[in-house]
């Protein structure tokens, strides 16, 4: 009996492992069509933080805490890193830039994280704005940069981060205030909130901006007392009851007075002193008196 040729069936190990290996793409396994990839185990020392992060303060405190609740709980969520483009065995931060910190202090060598091919300057800037407060000047900065290294409009910048135009245009608003008042809100000695920076920076009338940036300067500045003083540098003059020449000229800004009308509203009645209730009343009658 002639002997019978027996073809052998491929082993089921051997070939789940080629099939990792034809999904592996240099030292991680990757989706094809995903610009996520799966979970990798990268070293800590290989790893550096984005230059271009708009975050570039971190509180000590902060994290201390992160680092002893990952010391408890392990890492509950990898940091997302992208090839650095001159060494490409050293990656950079895209997002996460606290949890490698804090793994630093606890001497990890190893951290858990994905690549991400995505836009990195897009995805560092919404994950810092979702889950640590940027201050308003790190956001401000962060946002300048983006728009101008993509060539943004201000609406495509509110588009790609979800936020509207006059979000963008207020947070943009706050780098025209002097380096000195960003700085020290950018170090905290400035406890000076988003609301109070967009407000002062809207002052257009050089001695008014500049008096409350004095103001600023000793963190003693609030929405209300910057309302007041515009209210009260737009205000009119009015004598005896009759109109200042302002108000009669030719090419009257009557925005201006719909600003005032506006800034007056957002005011309590006991912030009015007398003397300006009395000039409000005679502004009253006087525009009374133009409309017949």
């Amino acid at each position: 009996m002639s002997a019978m040729t027996v073809k052998k069936r491929p082993s089921p190990i051997l070939g789940a492992a080629s099939a990792m290996i034809g999904e592996a793409s240099g030292d991680l396994l990757m989706s094809r069509d995903s610009r996520f990839h799966h979970s990798i185990e990268l070293r800590v020392d290989h790893i550096a933080p984005d230059p271009d992060q708009p975050r570039k303060m971190f509180s000590e405190e902060e994290l201390d805490g992160l680092a002893a609740s990952m010391s408890e709980q392990g890492q509950l969520q990898p940091i997302l890193v992208r090839r650095d483009p001159i060494d490409r065995g050293h990656w950079i931060v895209v997002a996460g830039e606290r949890r490698w910190r804090a793994a630093q202090r606890l001497g990890w060598g190893l951290i858990l994280a994905i690549e991400h091919s995505g836009d990195p300057e897009i995805l560092a800037l919404i994950e810092n704005l979702q889950r640590v407060d940027l201050t308003p000047v790190e956001e401000a900065r962060g946002l300048k940069r983006l728009i101008d290294g993509k060539g943004w409009s201000q609406n495509q910048a509110a588009e790609a981060l979800g936020k509207t135009k006059g979000e963008i245009s207020a947070t943009l608003r706050i780098l025209s205030l002097p380096e000195d008042i960003l700085d020290g809100v950018l170090t905290s000695e400035l406890g000076l909130s988003r609301n109070v920076l967009v407000e002062l920076s809207r002052v257009d009338e050089p001695s008014v901006r500049e008096r409350l940036i004095q103001s600023a300067r000793s963190g003693t500045l609030s929405v209300r007392a910057i309302r007041a003083a515009k209210a009260q540098d737009e205000t009119p003059e009015v004598t005896e009851g009759r109109p200042s020449s302002g108000i009669t000229a030719p090419g009257v800004n009557l925005a201006s007075v719909e600003r005032l009308v506006s800034n007056l509203r957002g005011l309590r009645p006991s912030a009015l002193k007398d003397k300006d209730r009395d000039r409000l009343r005679a502004l009253r009658a006087a525009i009374d008196a133009l409309l017949g």
